[in-house]
């Protein structure tokens, strides 16, 4: 590859071919065939299948290899998801959290942090999950890991001696998920998202940047907020 950008058809497909191995072999496999359409012996096959792509058919109308070549940068972007965002940088939903609560737990319960009183020895990206067993009667019964959009969710799930039974999960990665909607209810500087969400009651918040999200059925608005704004960690 020469230093320069890149303007010649040939120049260009020399870029495409340069990127990564690890790209989908779907990917890869359409790329060749553009390159094939673009050369003189793939003329023909092109005319067939510009009649059932849209990007093809712009190509040829315009008559210039370079545009064929142009197409095929184009491709690139679509299928590898250009555009230079993280990834999961905002794709994943509220919906999606949520519905991770709503999941049985993959691992046990995590213990309670012996040099920390408030909060479990389990954490998402460096904040804590609260120890709430001695202050609200909920234990932790179980964990589970997840990435969803290239985000690490880490869930919590909680029980009391009612059969009352919470979910809450830490979205790692910044910026946070966006969430719209719902009634918002401010307390010590933070705001308070509450919603209905997959048939569970769930409130939302930020702590230190991350996605918090608590989900449950059978709990008050006024518990969880009591949970979500509890001293014992910090919002």
């Amino acid at each position: 590859m020469t230093d320069h950008d890149p303007h010649t058809e040939a120049e260009i497909v020399e870029l495409v071919r340069s990127i990564d191995a690890r790209a989908p072999a779907q990917l890869h496999a359409r790329i060749e065939a553009l390159v094939a359409a673009s050369s003189p012996q793939g003329e023909r096959a092109s005319a067939d299948r510009a009649r059932r792509s849209p990007v093809l058919r712009w190509g040829l109308l315009a008559g210039a290899p370079a545009v064929a070549a142009a197409a095929i940068v184009v491709l690139v972007v679509s299928l590898a998801g250009g555009g230079g965002s993280p990834a999961g940088s905002s794709r994943l939903t509220l919906d999606a959290a949520v519905a991770l609560t709503l999941q049985p737990a993959t691992m046990g319960p995590p213990a309670e942090d012996p040099r920390q009183d408030t909060q479990l020895k389990v954490a998402q990206e460096s904040v804590p999950f609260p120890y709430w067993e001695e202050s609200f009667g909920f234990r932790a019964t179980g964990e589970r890991r997840d990435r969803v959009e290239g985000r690490k969710v880490t869930t919590v799930f909680y029980a009391d001696a009612h059969n009352k039974w919470l979910g809450y999960a830490i979205v790692g990665g910044t910026p946070p998920p966006p969430v719209r909607g719902g009634q918002i209810v401010r307390r010590g500087g933070t705001v308070f998202r509450f919603l209905n969400s997959h048939g569970a009651r769930v409130v939302t918040w930020l702590r230190d940047g991350r996605l918090c999200v608590v989900a449950g059925h059978g709990v008050s608005d006024q518990t969880l907020l009591r949970l979500a704004s509890w001293h014992g960690v910090a919002a």
